[in-house]
């Protein structure tokens, strides 16, 4: 089988055409990555203090504690803008530690001016207890007799205690702050997957794979005679388009990644990105009707939506893993694909017209679920995952575990069909 695999591939590799498309392929992945270095250095790795509110705080309650309690909120804001400054100084580690400080008290402020019950609204109010200590912080919960109205809002506790959790995590594993853009050896494969492949990768399966029915046509008469083969042979050529088109895709990801090894390491694959839990875990849907608008933040390599971001879903995965769950989503998405156009060019005998049909197909999924859509009826639309990366990071609506599942039955059903139209359909 391996042979006729390998053969598969070098006969692909060989032909002018497809060695032209590789080389598009590579010089985009290369503008993309010089484009993507020089926007880092314009884009800011820190983000502005959400503050502590005192609208709600009446000194009529107890005088001699209010002014206690304006004490604190003054070496807080002497606190944020040195912060600032640090960042702006990129005196990282000084800037993390007064992030985790803010952060801390943020969200402590948030739970105690809220009239949500701790215990079932607030996650990981324990690690944020046992950072209040850890960093010498005071207990803001004893000046609660001074707010006059509590509300019901706690979105803003969610983003304090996320980027609380995130800094302390930079700082305990040493690591510099950086930025939605920012391409190293350990970013480079993440980049590319939510940059380029979204797009590009069905159109380069649908180009290097569409005349492969015409190619084969004459090596399929002579193998087909050959005793038990038959049965085998379906299998044989999905194995060898599917590795020729991950060979085109993963080959440069995996040169891009050594040759910038010596110029920034592979420190930053322990680097925390945010993903959104339940999506992760499940079939969740993000119900989010009503919203007026969607405002994008970022949160190092991570860029959400300010409504996804203040989820106690989010959860922080260090960034190798975070790839490695992402490569195998783009191996499942190229599986598809290549079961797609090899089903479509079996049913039809222009080669032109299949590819027209897989690109039509896969262009009008794409316009009926853009990447922000919040139909339901989207789960089962397959372009709603054609960036796994979205899925898993919490930016889409669809979640990464809900993707596998319909992009993996999707992929068994084109199988079987083309299994059928083996038996059926004369090459």
């Amino acid at each position: 089988m391996w042979t006729y695999v390998l053969f598969n591939i070098k006969s692909n590799l060989k032909r002018k055409e497809n060695l032209i498309l590789i080389v598009l392929f590579i010089i985009c992945e290369i503008a993309l990555l010089f484009i993507l270095n020089t926007k880092s250095f314009t884009e800011s790795p820190y983000q502005t203090s959400l503050g502590i509110s005192i609208a709600s705080v009446s000194q009529k309650n107890d005088p001699k504690l209010y002014q206690e309690f304006m004490n604190e909120v003054n070496l807080i804001r002497q606190t944020i803008d040195k912060g600032e400054q640090d960042g702006k100084d990129k005196n990282w580690k000084s800037y993390c530690e007064y992030k985790v400080k803010v952060s801390v008290l943020e969200a402590q402020w948030y739970m105690v001016t809220s009239n949500m019950p701790n215990d079932s609204y607030f996650e990981h109010a324990d690690v944020l207890e046992e950072l209040r200590k850890e960093y010498g912080l005071p207990d803001l919960s004893q000046y609660e007799k001074l707010i006059v109205q509590k509300s019901n809002d706690i979105n803003l506790y969610f983003c304090s205690m996320q980027q609380a959790r995130y800094f302390d995590y930079l700082l305990k594993h040493d690591l510099t702050p950086i930025t939605y853009s920012y391409v190293d050896a350990s970013s480079v494969s993440l980049q590319i997957a939510r940059y380029i492949l979204p797009v590009v990768l069905p159109l380069l399966v649908g180009l290097l794979l569409f005349q492969q029915k015409e190619r084969r046509a004459k090596t399929e008469k002579t193998i087909l005679t050959i005793s038990g083969v038959k049965k085998k042979y379906v299998r044989w050529n999905l194995i060898s388009d599917v590795l020729f088109v991950l060979l085109v895709v993963f080959l440069p990801i995996l040169v891009y990644m050594i040759v910038l090894v010596p110029f920034k390491g592979v420190s930053n694959l322990i680097y925390p990105v945010l993903y959104y839990k339940p999506g992760f875990t499940g079939f969740h849907y993000w119900d989010t009707q009503g919203l007026d608008h969607i405002e994008l933040v970022a949160s190092g390599l991570t860029n959400m939506s300010v409504n996804q971001f203040t989820t106690p879903g989010m959860e922080l995965m260090p960034l190798w893993q975070c790839t490695l769950f992402v490569a195998f989503g783009l191996v499942l998405s190229t599986t598809f694909y290549v079961l797609l156009i090899t089903v479509l060019s079996k049913l039809m005998k222009n080669k032109y017209l299949s590819l027209l049909v897989f690109l039509v197909v896969l262009g009008l999924c794409s316009f009926a679920s853009p990447l922000g859509n919040m139909q339901k009826i989207n789960t089962f639309n397959p372009m709603s995952y054609r960036d796994f990366g979205m899925n898993l990071l919490g930016t889409s609506y669809f979640g990464y575990f809900a993707g596998i599942v319909i992009i993996g039955l999707y992929s068994v059903i084109l199988y079987l069909v083309l299994k059928w139209c083996a038996k059926k359909v004369r090459v």
